[in-house]
């Protein structure tokens, strides 16, 4: 069972100050609070120092002892609650920057280096491919390369050895070659082939030339 305690208190108008008697009364039914209108909250008297707790508008009565429409005046000193200030909502996590897109490199292919008859010295054009080779390895210093060496099938020495030798050369000149262009040692090797694994059958001038040739292997760092 809800009760509420009501203290009727006389109030002297004229000094602002209380008296010593009071009543206590407490009701059984509550009903009637949801049609007082009252306020839950102390209301600041508007001409005097203290507060109303019930009533929705603060003023008096004759001598400050009538029951109001909500059946009671409370009147004292009414000092709100310091109500401690919100901590500060934390500063949100700076957004994180999205990873780098993964890159698949491609093993790059290189047009054939080209050799005179019976030479090991770099032609011009071969020379231009050389460079681009270079400045690829200098870009990426983790992959590594093989040369491998290749000649047509004509053996005018009657060593059968000699076109493996040629095509050795060919393919040391290139390493040479890059070599001198910037790229490490260490990441560079040679290999022949000879005549073994021709490009195009060796039927005319024209295929034995493109058969002159160096091949690179070119391996892509993970």
């Amino acid at each position: 069972m809800k009760k509420v305690m009501v203290v009727m208190m006389a109030v002297a108008v004229a000094f602002t100050a209380f008296s010593a008697g009071a009543q206590v009364r407490s009701w059984d039914n509550l009903d009637w609070w949801a049609q007082s209108g009252a306020k839950a909250d102390p209301v600041k008297d508007a001409t005097r120092s203290g507060s109303w707790w019930w009533p929705t508008d603060p003023v008096s009565n004759t001598d400050d002892k009538e029951l109001w429409g909500n059946r009671g005046v409370v009147y004292a000193k009414f000092t709100p609650p310091v109500v401690a200030a919100p901590a500060p909502a934390p500063a949100p996590a700076p957004p994180k920057a999205p990873a780098p897109a993964a890159v698949e490199r491609q093993v790059p292919v290189f047009n054939s280096v080209l050799f005179d008859f019976d030479k090991s010295n770099l032609k011009p054009e071969g020379q231009t491919e050389v460079k681009k080779v270079a400045d690829l390895l200098k870009q990426y210093p983790k992959d590594s390369l093989t040369v491998e060496g290749h000649t047509d099938n004509f053996n005018h020495s009657g060593d059968p050895k000699y076109n493996d030798k040629l095509g050795q050369r060919r393919a040391d000149t290139v390493v040479k070659a890059l070599i001198a262009g910037g790229v490490d040692k260490g990441r560079v090797s040679s290999a022949s082939f000879g005549d073994t694994k021709p490009a195009v059958p060796n039927d005319t001038d024209a295929n034995r030339a493109l058969n002159r040739r160096v091949v690179f292997v070119y391996k892509v760092a993970p």
